[in-house]
């Protein structure tokens, strides 16, 4: 049972995004994780939803604990101090990606295709306040080069409308628990989005998220947040999400279905996923995402649309695999196809100048994270 699953000195572990010691069953068939490490778990997932939800304007693990085990650990020491005893890890993370779409058909001009590769990396720091709040600082950025063959005929006069977009964002997020079950969140960010030859201060929007989760008995942790960021266009997007953990209930508990930040997927990417762990250092997934900041950005302001702002929306499904050689250390890998891609260019009053929808095309992605 996971009762004291929110215990919030153990925020801590946050950093070490997922990557936490396990053990194994007798005899090594079944994947099962330490008590300190499930205890700590779902607090470590929320904050790290948040972080998606917070820093994307198109949006952004737990396991059964030993209820008797975290009692006993009450009584010798404070939650901090039993979170430091047990993961021994500096509050320090860091996560660097990497993705690539294939190319693929702009429907509607003739001949003409787009692809993309980007590179994403983020730096975060987290420390608790007292004993049952938990602050985390994030900062990153992401660089999107794009290749287009033919005219798209998304402009005036036609021609490629962009080349390169460079995205970044700074977030803090706060998560105060409370009867170790209930946890409420809260999130703010400033972020960049632009290509080349845009003014800096037309690219900054500003956003927050709001959102509040529990956690039963049994393990199932669920709870809603609502991310909500000013649009380079004009007004604002909301956005509510389940937020979902559930551990099920069969096989073993190999099997985990989630609906907020994912594991394995592309930076800044929210969805729903399925994974299964048949060993204590290895888990496949499969994943419906959908992508976050730098989707929407601001166009060059010596470009043909002035103060224009493009836009680029898919929703990945992929397969991944991750791999976790030891406990600093999580190794990723995924592929699958692009699914509703579409790219659009607006005028400084947010009306549509140009929309193109594009083939569904392979997609291939990995990402390294590294706790210190």
């Amino acid at each position: 049972m996971r009762q004291g699953a929110f215990r919030p000195g153990r925020l801590k572990h946050l950093l070490l995004d997922r990557v936490s010691a396990r053990m194994r069953c007798e005899h090594g068939a079944t994947p099962q994780r330490t008590s300190f490490a499930r205890v700590m778990e779902p607090g470590r997932r929320i904050l790290g939803c948040m972080l998606v939800l917070s820093a994307a304007p198109a949006l952004s693990q737990t396991s059964d604990a030993s209820r008797s085990s975290g009692s006993e650990l009450s009584k010798e020491a404070s939650p901090v101090e039993q979170q430091s005893r047990a993961l021994r890890v500096s509050p320090v993370s860091f996560d660097l990606a990497g993705a690539s779409s294939i190319d693929g058909q702009i429907q509607g001009a003739y001949g003409a295709q787009m692809g993309s590769s980007s590179a994403y990396a983020q730096l975060a720091v987290m420390a608790p306040i007292g004993g049952h709040l938990g602050v985390r600082f994030a900062v990153d950025g992401a660089n999107t080069f794009y290749r287009f063959s033919g005219d798209p005929f998304l402009v005036p006069g036609g021609g490629i409308p962009w080349d390169q977009v460079r995205s970044s964002s700074i977030g803090l997020q706060a998560m105060y628990v409370w009867e170790r079950k209930w946890a409420l969140m809260l999130a703010g960010n400033v972020a960049s989005a632009g290509v080349r030859g845009a003014s800096f201060g037309d690219t900054l929007t500003g956003g927050g998220t709001v959102g509040f989760s529990y956690t039963f008995p049994s393990g199932l942790l669920v709870g809603v947040l609502v991310t909500a960021q000013s649009k380079l266009s004009g007004g604002v997007f909301a956005l509510p999400f389940p937020l979902v953990d559930w551990t099920l209930p069969f096989d073993r508990r190999r099997w985990r279905l989630s609906a907020g930040g994912l594991r394995v997927g592309p930076g800044r990417a929210g969805g729903v996923s399925l994974e299964y762990s048949p060993l204590e250092t290895l888990s496949f997934s499969a994943a419906l995402t959908f992508l976050g900041l730098g989707r929407e950005f601001r166009m060059s302001n010596t470009g043909p649309v002035l103060n224009g702002v493009g836009r680029d929306t898919a929703y990945p499904l992929i397969v991944g695999i991750e791999w976790n050689p030891v406990r600093a250390l999580s190794v990723s890998a995924y592929g699958g196809v692009s699914l509703l891609r579409a790219v659009t260019v607006l005028d400084g009053s947010g009306n549509t100048l140009g929309e193109r929808d594009v083939t569904p095309s392979p997609v291939v992605g990995g990402k390294m994270s590294l706790g210190f």
